[in-house]
């Protein structure tokens, strides 16, 4: 053989296992980022209750068991707790790999106050059957379904509202741009775009930033959506909903600076709460006395 051609067979060669090694890095970012592993209904309820958050028993929150359809076909489990004489409903929607149990923190104050209280499984999550998560792609439209379900139930002039964190805080976020009817939303923690949120995760664990483009072809063939189509903080710029935005300053998970972006692209129609000290998810578990008075504060203020 030609040494030339030796030569441009094991270049040709090194390419070939270059771009497996590319493709294959891509897949496993996008199946850990689709197919995570997911925390237990139980466990989940018990973590609130350990630290303190949530008491063993919440009995009184008396949670009607439903199952919303959504626009796809796909079932939703639910809890609903009506207040006697309320306020208005807050739907809640749990983070990443939680289930609709982490929101009980907040449900319990929302209630004391005088609001009905909407909680569910995100699909691909809990009890709700669905092969895995779009990180608020097909979660904000599941938002507004319940939302249409609430309306055509306690009629037009209910108030309904929406809060959660993390991916729950992007699904809130996609779901105003998505033409959801409610008085106010409130969003801990959510990321401005998972775009960017994937880009500071390859940074963190030193990958290169042109995995991007891999990981947004195999997602596109593999879960039926990219990147860019999640992009909350613009979903949110969309509408002129009264949105309040918190997040801890030492979160490092969704780091503190998307909700600045948020806050810049929705700060005509929005107010921001940070909390020092706070880790992902922990504003108001590091301090529960002023997350619920600057909660309510907002909320009276807007409905």
């Amino acid at each position: 053989m030609e040494p030339h051609l030796l030569v441009l067979i094991i270049i040709g060669g090194v390419l070939i296992l270059l771009v497996g090694i590319y493709f294959l890095v891509s897949y496993a970012l996008v199946r850990y980022l689709s197919y995570p592993k997911k925390h237990e209904t139980e466990w989940t309820h018990k973590c609130d209750v350990d630290k303190g958050l949530i008491p063993e028993d919440m009995s009184y929150l008396k949670r009607e068991k439903l199952q919303i359809k959504a626009r796809d076909g796909v079932i939703i489990e639910c809890d609903f707790s009506l207040k006697e004489n309320h306020r208005g409903i807050v739907v809640l929607a749990h983070g990443y790999t939680w289930t609709r149990e982490g929101c009980l923190k907040y449900a319990q104050f929302l209630y004391k106050h005088g609001f009905s209280i909407f909680l569910f499984d995100e699909r691909g999550h809990g009890y709700s059957k669905f092969k895995y998560p779009t990180m608020g792609y097909l979660e904000g439209k599941d938002i507004c379904d319940i939302v249409d379900y609430l309306r055509d139930r306690f009629g037009k002039d209910v108030v309904i509202g929406l809060h959660r964190e993390s991916m729950g805080a992007a699904s809130v976020m996609m779901s105003l741009g998505y033409g959801a009817d409610v008085q106010f939303a409130i969003e801990d923690c959510g990321y401005s775009s998972l775009k960017e949120l994937i880009k500071y995760k390859l940074k963190g664990m030193h990958l290169p930033l042109f995995l991007l483009w891999g990981c947004n072809l195999i997602m596109k063939r593999m879960v039926k959506y990219c990147l860019e189509d999640v992009n909350p903080s613009k979903n949110a710029s969309i509408s002129d909903i009264p949105l309040l935005i918190v997040h801890g300053e030492d979160d490092d998970f969704v780091p503190f600076a998307q909700s600045k972006v948020v806050y810049e692209e929705n700060k005509e129609h929005a107010e921001i709460y940070t909390v020092k000290g706070a880790e992902h998810a922990k504003s108001y578990e590091t301090d529960p006395i002023k997350y619920e008075e600057t909660v309510m504060a907002f909320i009276n203020k807007n409905i």
